[in-house]
């Protein structure tokens, strides 16, 4: 009964697997079909991830929101103009009319401008008349909002903030373009060792064959027959294997691409075996001098430095100096109730001195901290981007070596392969060598793919660390830099 079920066990996983390949060629289009599957290369995937990627929409809308920002931060620094009217024209006997606009404007010295010209209708025994005030205002710290990096620092920081998502909107699309072509090319790797692994049921199977045969004859034992249907089970795992892998990278490339499973696709069935030439010294300086993280830092000192500059000024007393023209008179007339005669000129000053200035030390003392803390951020980011661009180089050239050594593995195993199959068709052996020899060259084949998938990622990786990644041009062939 243990050998009958062994024998059965085989035949009956291969059988499933011919029911799905024969479902598959059944189901799948013909060439040229209207509703064939449309091939997508590496650019069209990386140019719709760019796109319709959930973080890159994220990233975006970040930038729109620090520009926003940008731009509400900067009309403090335009002309207000406000009118504002109370009252009906015409009607001279109603009280309490108004009619005032008011201007003002604020410069990026802190010097503030502002004009008010208004009248208001009042009315006594004698009748009605206008009430005119007209006062224009000049006003400029001298200690504490004194200077433009005090008064812009609003501005200031909201362009810091759009430099920065449009950073991160750069290394988030170099970022998602890598775990697009990771995706993309283990697809690739996966959809070839499907097909390694489906000639190798078929070399099982003949060796199956031709095992049954020589047992018919006498010419070998049952444990031949057995270790025969165990390779064509381990090859139709494989396959099985193989093919599921597909389907899993095919759907993570369809979530990245924001798509929905109905989405059908292939790929170019390529993997490009380049690697970048450069050296470690060479890729250290790139790296320094380009990495977008780095810049980010370096942004956040002088905002950190600018932040403690800022809590220095406010840690001075208010002391402001200010000019003032009024005129104020009765005016008979709506019409006589501006002019620009009868000026009174006024010139006074603004002190202000708070007793406890506890909140304001501390948050001096805050700033410093922090602007000491962005100092050793930059220290440990531009080590640890020393450490990512020694790793990615030293990973590149170990899977170039490694790739030799697999495909001299495969060459070897093929011929091993070879060997042990004439060997036993000319009955000198069992069918152990054949088996072992088959295990073998599946195993180097799927190693070669592994690596080539591998070495592709690594290139990109590489490129990334060094900040020179452009996702947008890269992958297009005619665009690329040489």
């Amino acid at each position: 009964m243990l050998h009958s079920s062994l024998s059965v066990a085989p035949w009956l996983l291969g059988a499933a697997v011919l029911a799905q390949v024969t479902a598959q060629e059944a189901t799948s289009p013909a060439p040229g079909a209207p509703d064939e599957a449309k091939l997508l290369t590496l650019a069209d995937a990386i140019d719709d991830a760019l796109v319709r990627n959930d973080r890159l929409i994220n990233a975006h809308e970040t930038v729109t929101q620090a520009e926003l920002s940008v731009r509400l931060e900067r009309s403090a620094f335009r002309p207000k103009f406000t009118p504002n009217i109370l009252g009906s024209f015409g009607q001279t006997d109603v009280t309490n009319q108004t009619y005032r606009v008011d201007v003002s404007e604020k410069l990026v010295t802190g010097t503030e401008l502002r004009a008010t010209v208004g009248t208001m209708t009042e009315s006594d025994q004698l009748g009605t008349y206008y009430n005119t005030d007209t006062t224009i205002t000049l006003s400029q710290p001298l200690l504490r909002g004194f200077g433009k990096s005090v008064t812009r620092r609003p501005l200031s920081s909201a362009e810091v903030r759009l430099a920065d998502a449009g950073r991160a909107r750069v290394l988030a699309e170099q970022q998602v373009a890598v775990d697009v072509a990771t995706a993309y090319y283990r697809i690739v790797g996966q959809k070839e060792m499907v097909q390694v692994a489906q000639k190798t049921v078929e070399r099982s199977r003949s060796l199956l064959d031709a095992s049954t045969a020589k047992l018919e004859v006498g010419k070998v034992s049952q444990l031949d027959v057995f270790r025969a249907r165990q390779l064509v089970a381990q090859a139709e795992a494989q396959y099985l294997d193989s093919q599921g892998a597909v389907d899993d990278a095919m759907d993570q490339l369809r979530v990245l691409l924001r798509r929905g499973p109905d989405y059908d696709f292939q790929v170019v069935s390529e993997i490009p075996v380049t690697t970048e030439t450069i050296e470690p010294e060479r890729a250290i300086e790139t790296a320094l001098a380009t990495r977008l993280e780095l810049s980010t830092a370096t942004e956040a000192l002088a905002e950190a430095e600018r932040a403690a500059d800022y809590d220095r000024n406010q840690l001075l007393p208010q002391f402001d100096l200010n000019l003032a023209l009024t005129r104020r008179q009765v005016a008979q007339s709506f019409r006589s109730s501006f002019g620009l005669n009868k000026f009174d000129p006024a010139l006074f000053f603004a002190v202000s001195m708070p007793v406890d200035r506890t909140a304001q030390t501390i948050g001096y003392h805050s700033s410093l901290i922090e602007r000491d803390r962005r100092r050793r951020d930059i220290e440990t980011l531009r080590r640890q981007i020393v450490e990512q661009v020694r790793r990615s180089v030293r990973q590149q050239t170990r899977l170039a070596k490694g790739l030799e050594v697999a495909n001299a593995s495969v060459e070897f195993a093929e011929k091993e392969v070879e060997v042990a199959t004439l060997r036993y068709q000319r009955g000198l052996s069992n069918n152990l060598d054949v088996v072992n020899a088959e295990e073998a060259l599946l195993g180097a084949r799927s190693r070669r793919i592994s690596l080539l998938a591998d070495m592709a990622v690594a290139r990109l990786s590489l490129r990334a660390a060094l900040g020179t990644l452009d996702p947008r041009h890269d992958f297009h062939p005619a665009e690329a830099q040489p």
